[in-house]
């Protein structure tokens, strides 16, 4: 498993390390900003989660998960992403930014690497103390039939056929 952390802030690395210490066949590589961790990204590095701290400066994890969501609904394929917050009253950005899920510092290691693999299995969550995650679908997630044929609406346009 390749894990991006995106953190400016060396004990909070140092908790997500503990937490994947040991863990077979996990390899942690750590960006320290936001816009590091997009720009490697769209580089074509691939990474089967992204956990960012969201009190890394300059632009924070919301900023992060927001960016690479937004790649995913232009149609990269893009990793989960799980936010580490500092506060309670963060989860509704969060869920805003359409983190897949989040955990609350500082880090409970036995939690927080359940939750990791969860997210990357793609199941649902555990009920732990400090996780959790509702991510809110963005206005392009509308569900539609895509390849539906598209119709005419109204009368054509001076000259052009209807």
């Amino acid at each position: 498993m390749r894990v991006l952390l995106v953190c400016d802030n060396p004990r909070v690395a140092s908790q997500v390390s503990t937490a994947l210490l040991g863990e077979p066949g996990v390899e942690v590589f750590r960006v320290r900003t936001p816009q590091r961790a997009v720009a490697v990204l769209d580089d074509g590095d691939t990474f089967d989660v992204v956990v960012g701290d969201n009190d890394t400066a300059p632009s924070g994890g919301f900023y992060l998960s927001r960016e690479i969501k937004a790649r995913g609904q232009m149609g990269q394929d893009v990793p989960p992403v799980i936010l580490l917050l500092a506060r309670q009253q963060d989860v509704f950005l969060s869920n805003w930014s359409q983190a897949d899920a989040y955990v609350l510092k500082p880090i409970d290691p036995f939690n927080f690497s359940e939750a990791l693999h969860s997210v990357v299995a793609g199941a649902p969550l555990p009920a732990l103390p400090g996780i959790g995650g509702d991510p809110t679908p963005s206005l392009l997630d509308v569900p539609g039939d895509d390849d539906a044929p598209t119709e005419q609406i109204g009368g054509s346009i001076a000259g052009t056929a209807p």
